[in-house]
């Protein structure tokens, strides 16, 4: 049986970045190109209240589905829809999921952040939690997916040392709600953190990439924002065995080992990099991510990775970097 999907919002995400076909040439990276790819979906139906933006999915969209394009959120929801992907601007995330909790919508992928609001955030969660029939609800926090999260997290745990002399490091670029907020969300993954402490200290300066430390698990961790033209996403564990990154989006994972530096008996030195794990598989999961998060969604076997429940830790993160900066100001 085919799932009808439908996408609330027709922006790069939804579908321009790749005309929402899939080609079999090149990775899905849009909803709509993930809905072509995968069997059981058909994207029947898309809500766009921007007139230019309706017009130019008319024009563009190559997918192999017809797509009902509507102009109000009443006609798309009388499409019966199984599945709703929202992709909205993330100021009308709250409004829209909320409709979709109502109109009783059986599987949810949202796009991040969930909301720009804990308060909203939070509401959202109660009325999730009272539901008896509760739908399927995943966060297209796609690295989640990735075996070299797997790899980072069994290395946190796996080491002998205080806490005090590991450390983990994040850098990102092109903003916090954009990017930064999948470092905030991977911090959650990393440390199995679930309350979000005071943080240690905020840097005026840059509001849209702020730079800010905290202790997860007693774990010191720097976060900095670079006000950079390119895409910049970054983390690091590093302790007394030497430093492992995820480096490239995420998606190359790089070990450091601490080796003996015959230059200074005593004293020991960081070993040149080497990639670790099946680099194939780790470029492909990378490649894939996005899709590999709606084949969770489809498949009542599989974990769905990133849930509602899983994104409030970024939410919680985010929002007390935000209230923190404003007292800055």
């Amino acid at each position: 049986m085919v799932t009808r999907a439908g996408i609330i919002g027709a922006g790069n995400i939804a579908w321009r970045y790749d005309s929402g076909v899939w080609s079999n040439k090149r990775p899905a990276v849009t909803l709509a190109s993930c809905f072509d790819r995968h069997a059981q979906t058909q994207l029947v139906s898309i809500y766009e209240p921007m007139v230019e933006a309706r017009n130019a999915f008319v024009k563009g969209y190559l997918g192999s589905s017809t797509v009902q394009v509507h102009d109000t959120l009443e006609s798309f929801f009388d499409q019966q829809l199984d599945l709703v992907a929202i992709a909205s601007p993330s100021q009308f995330h709250a409004e829209h999921i909320g409709i979709c909790l109502r109109e009783s919508i059986p599987k949810l992928w949202i796009e991040k952040p969930v909301t720009l609001d804990l308060n909203a955030y939070e509401q959202l969660l109660t009325s999730y939690r009272s539901l008896d029939q509760k739908p399927d609800i995943c966060v297209n926090y796609q690295r989640r997916c990735l075996p070299q999260l797997s790899i980072m997290q069994e290395h946190l745990a796996s080491t002998q040392d205080p806490h005090s002399t590991t450390a983990i490091t994040i850098n990102y670029s092109r903003g916090l709600h954009i990017n930064g907020v999948h470092l905030l969300d991977l911090l959650g993954a990393l440390t199995g953190q679930q309350d979000v402490p005071p943080l240690d200290y905020l840097r005026s300066g840059d509001s849209a990439n702020p730079q800010f430390g905290l202790t997860l698990n007693d774990y010191p961790v720097t976060v900095t924002g670079h006000d950079l033209p390119y895409h910049l996403i970054e983390l690091s564990i590093t302790d007394a065995r030497g430093r492992l990154s995820l480096l490239r989006g995420a998606q190359d994972l790089v070990w450091e080992a601490a080796i003996p530096n015959p230059d200074f008996p005593g004293f020991s030195k960081l070993a040149e990099p080497v990639s670790i794990g099946d680099i194939k598989s780790q470029n492909e999961a990378s490649d894939n991510a996005t899709y590999l998060m709606l084949s969770a969604l489809m498949d009542k076997n599989t974990p769905i990775p990133s849930t509602l429940e899983t994104a409030w830790f970024s939410q919680a993160l985010l929002n007390k970097v935000v209230e923190k900066a404003k007292g800055h100001s």
